[in-house]
């Protein structure tokens, strides 16, 4: 029996996967010495954490297209006895209903699936590790050396702007509670 293409791309990946592990996995993982040392484990913590993103990655476009086969094998057990013989409008209009309530009944199942929502959520995370590196390595790199704020930085100014504008607003109040009480004080003995 021929392999589907979700299964030659699994064995592939595998086979890629295994050969990453066999020879940069041990490079990431080897420990670093000398003065670039804190330089060389950010760089191999980056390679990682690109490598589990694009692992994440692959699995989910794999059974996406598992999926995407078993709705065309749906479609076609559904679809080979009714497009025999002479082709109308109204052949291709259910045609048409078929592949559309196919496609959907089964995205719909995966969709609901836990191993769905498994491998989203790996994705999702690996996708924020990744995210979170690359932006501890442009700050480091280029906007410190630059002497532009970071977004640390400009966090730390908006929490003391924030913090400021509650200030001004509560002296504001207070000044003007004071003003209208030494107003309504000095207007009374002239009465």
């Amino acid at each position: 029996m021929e392999k589907s293409g979700s299964e030659n791309t699994q064995e592939f990946f595998n086979l890629w996967l295994k050969i990453y592990e066999d020879t940069f996995g041990k490079l990431v993982a080897m420990p670093t010495l000398g003065p670039t040392r804190e330089k060389s484990e950010k760089m191999m913590k980056g390679f990682s954490t690109f490598v589990n993103l694009y692992t994440a990655w692959m699995k989910s476009n794999i059974n996406s297209q598992s999926v995407f086969m078993e709705a065309m094998h749906n479609m076609s057990e559904k679809t080979t006895t009714e497009m025999d013989g002479e082709n109308s409008p109204e052949k291709y209009r259910d045609f048409y209903r078929i592949w559309i309530e196919t496609y959907s009944e089964t995205f719909k199942e995966f969709l609901k699936s836990d191993n769905y929502a498994s491998d989203n959520g790996k994705l999702m995370s690996y996708f924020m590790d990744f995210q979170k590196y690359t932006r501890d390595i442009l700050e480091e790199n280029y906007l410190k050396p630059m002497n532009l704020p970071t977004r640390t930085e400009i966090d730390e100014i908006n929490k003391e702007l924030y913090s400021l504008k509650k200030i001004v607003k509560e002296l504001t109040k207070q000044i003007k509670e004071t003003s209208e009480k030494t107003n309504t004080s000095v207007e009374k003995p002239h009465e």
